[in-house]
């Protein structure tokens, strides 16, 4: 999943926690699970094609958040805290800086501008493992929101701000704001922010079970029956994730 690369770091610096350039901020509760009930409860919200659009910024942090010093940001969505553990944010995947895909840089910078050398809270999905098979901690990460008023989830700030996409290994491994998520997903993809300015529809395939899309003639579909025929769009909304392997270059 490779779109083309129009956004300036400078840009990327005006997307706040807050996008205060974008849309209002609606001050959730310390429960990123109750997201979408306190859009209803009252404050601002954005609407827009996707429909009403919650905001990252929370008024306080989950019970049982852990404090901690960050050494150092190696990407959009991993970070090295200063007792040497890594964590990866949970939920989404950015773009590969290894790879120098588009965007990586300016996700990478979303992240250090608010992470790096830092203090953070992490907190973890409960029922979820908190360490994935490479030994890093999978983790909510949160941040004071630039306005001192409560707390942004750095996890669903920068799929709001366009520099992410929501991400699950497997359909049966969904988290309690996947929906919100994917709708701050819409939200964004509508708005042309971030990897989205430039991203036009296409078709795809997805499998019966997978929790990611993929366009024929992908080798993991190989000796696999019954695909489906859709638009990437739709596969984004029902909350697939584009293939690494397929989709690198998209």
């Amino acid at each position: 999943f490779r779109p083309r690369r129009l956004l300036s770091l400078s840009s990327v610096s005006k997307m706040g926690g807050c996008l205060s350039t974008i849309e209002e901020q609606l001050l959730g509760t310390s429960d990123p699970a109750n997201a979408n009930a306190n859009a209803n409860a009252g404050g601002v919200v954005v609407v827009t094609g996707a429909g009403r659009l919650p905001s990252p910024v929370y008024r306080n942090i989950p019970d049982g958040a852990e404090k901690h010093p960050v050494r150092n940001v190696y990407d959009g969505d991993t970070l090295t805290l200063v007792n040497e553990k890594r964590v990866r944010f949970l939920g989404i995947d950015t773009p590969e800086l290894k790879e120098k895909q588009p965007f990586a840089e300016e996700a990478k910078a979303y992240t250090r501008e608010r992470c790096h050398k830092k203090d953070i809270w992490i907190s973890y999905e409960p029922g979820h493992d908190r360490e994935d098979h490479y030994g890093r901690l999978l983790a909510w990460v949160w941040v004071p929101a630039e306005d001192g008023d409560g707390y942004l989830c750095v996890n669903e700030g920068i799929v709001q701000a366009g520099l992410a996409t929501v991400y699950i290994p497997k359909q049966s491994e969904k988290f309690r704001t996947f929906h919100k998520m994917i709708k701050m997903q819409a939200g964004a993809r509508e708005s042309k922010r971030g990897m989205w300015e430039s991203w036009e529809d296409y078709a795809v395939v997805k499998t019966a079970n997978g929790s990611a899309f993929h366009v024929r003639g992908c080798r993991h579909l190989a000796n696999i029956k019954n695909l489906t025929d859709m638009k990437a769009s739709e596969a984004l909304e029902e909350g697939l994730h584009p293939c690494r392997t397929c989709l690198a270059d998209k």
